[in-house]
């Protein structure tokens, strides 16, 4: 597949860009600093730009198969960035005819499906009062996606780590018992994530992953 990849600089973003590539996808980076992408490969594609950058958003997504986002705020972020990125990328998905949109949040953004579990609930709690501008973006991210009519997937994450594969993922929702706030390797993000390019079991829902 062709496949462009926003937040690509991260630690998560480079395993997504070198497992996509792994795999024999064609892969479009779009990226505000491009240096920090050390990966170089035939079917890479890096697009340098920012999330205000209309014109540059519409080049790296057309004539994708599939856009994948693991774009999020970074520590005390200030207004709504991340979501007006989105919103932004949402538009120029619908302009050149994408369809499928997997991205990534946090439990901040609430599903209909989540019941009251205390370590959820406490952390959001945490991050609204501490951290607010960085709680509307996240909430307002998610909610800009699944109001877009494309073809959605949010996967919510707990805390992130770079420990080696576990192999088994725990997928569910807060309060029914299957998942945890503590721990999610990122190599397993990055299969999660690369796997919803062709399992359609998780279209229009916003599951939490962890190990």
């Amino acid at each position: 597949m062709k496949v462009t990849i926003f937040g690509g600089t991260g630690a998560t973003g480079q395993l997504v860009i070198q497992k996509a590539l792994s795999a024999g996808h064609s892969v479009t980076v779009f990226a505000r600093t491009p240096s920090k992408i050390s990966i170089h490969h035939g079917d890479l594609i890096v697009i340098d730009g920012g999330l205000t950058d209309i014109d540059k958003i519409e080049t790296a997504v057309k004539g994708a198969d599939a856009v994948i986002s693991v774009l999020g705020p970074t520590g005390k972020s200030k207004g709504l960035v991340i979501s007006n990125g989105i919103k932004n990328i949402i538009e120029a998905m619908k302009k050149h005819g994408v369809k499928r949109l997997i991205a990534t949040a946090t439990p901040s953004y609430k599903d209909s499906n989540d019941k009251f579990q205390f370590g959820f609930a406490f952390g959001v709690f945490m991050v609204k009062a501490l951290l607010n501008d960085t709680y509307q973006d996240i909430v307002e991210t998610g909610k800009q996606i699944a109001e877009s009519e494309l073809d959605w997937t949010i996967i919510r994450l707990p805390m992130l780590s770079n420990n080696p594969s576990r192999g088994k993922l725990n997928i569910g929702y807060t309060g029914d018992g299957t998942v945890n706030l503590f721990s999610l390797s990122r190599v397993d993000l990055a299969d999660f994530l690369l796997k919803q390019l062709d399992d359609k079991k998780w279209l229009y829902k916003s599951p939490i992953i962890s190990n």
